[in-house]
């Protein structure tokens, strides 16, 4: 589901499961080992995946298949979030196509998101589907969503590429035929910049995020 390969000093980690990367708690685990694996040599980290999906969001199977691996499920994204925070080098995501609510937090989560310019959407819509967002979410978009982002969350506005970007999801947005060009220009960024100096900063940046999301409580599917 996930492929990870090297790309002139950067790593590339590309989710497809063939269908429309339904996130559960195996592949959001599996998200984690591999940014794990990638953290040895400071070297940049790009999230992407197949065209036209990013992801559907989690896997609402899993939340129907009881109290247990739905809190396991959103756990497993709890993790993944945390994990794209903690990383010690740059995470660049890349979506080229719809991203809807995980793969919207996974966006939020990046240190640069890039969207791609196409009949897609992003954002959270729990609201129309039914469902209550857990508190890790609404954080990660208090932090980095701006009042229209914010608002959007209750109402379930979801949002075109160059919205999408104006209200906090993605830092920039490419046209299609520039994608590769720009999502390597943003690595050769990341690879100038200095490693320790990096880390250092991202983790006081990020450090009230962090304990913020950690302490937040789970859903009680009892």
């Amino acid at each position: 589901m996930i492929t990870h390969t090297q790309n002139s000093g950067a790593h590339i980690l590309t989710l497809d499961d063939g269908k429309v990367n339904a996130l559960n708690k195996e592949k959001l685990d599996a998200l984690v080992a591999k940014l794990a694996e990638c953290a040895g040599d400071l070297a940049p980290v790009a999230i992407r995946a197949k065209k036209g999906i990013f992801s559907a969001g989690f896997d609402l199977k899993g939340f129907a298949a009881g109290p247990e691996i739905a809190t396991a499920q959103l756990q497993a994204g709890k993790d993944a979030i945390l994990a794209i925070l903690r990383h010690p080098a740059p995470v660049v995501t890349l979506c080229e196509g719809h991203a809807y609510p995980m793969g919207a937090f996974l966006m939020l989560s990046a240190d640069r998101a890039i969207g791609t310019e196409g009949e897609f959407i992003t954002g959270m819509n729990e609201s129309a589907i039914g469902m209550a967002l857990p508190i890790y979410p609404m954080i990660l978009g208090a932090a980095r969503l701006n009042a229209t982002g914010r608002k959007a969350v209750a109402t379930s506005q979801m949002f075109a590429p160059h919205e999408a970007r104006e209200a906090g999801y993605f830092d920039q947005v490419a046209s299609p035929d520039e994608v590769e060009a720009v999502l390597e220009k943003v690595l050769g960024e990341m690879k100038g910049l200095n490693p320790g100096a990096f880390n250092a900063n991202k983790s006081a940046m990020n450090a009230s995020l962090i304990a913020d999301i950690e302490a937040s409580p789970l859903p009680d599917f009892g």
